[in-house]
């Protein structure tokens, strides 16, 4: 995967900073927004 499709996020929480690479797929049918409250649901499903 090229690295002109990735996109670089950087966050500090506390003393430790994140640094993550995320890749987007030009042919996905679902929104970032829907990936990210597919998680959510699943996580919480596997937690219970």
């Amino acid at each position: 995967m090229a690295d002109k499709n990735a996109v670089f996020l950087t966050r500090h929480i506390g003393n430790t900073t994140y640094k993550v690479r995320v890749y987007l797929s030009e042919t996905a049918e679902e929104t970032m927004e829907d990936k990210i409250l597919r998680l959510i649901r699943n996580d919480g499903l596997a937690n219970q």
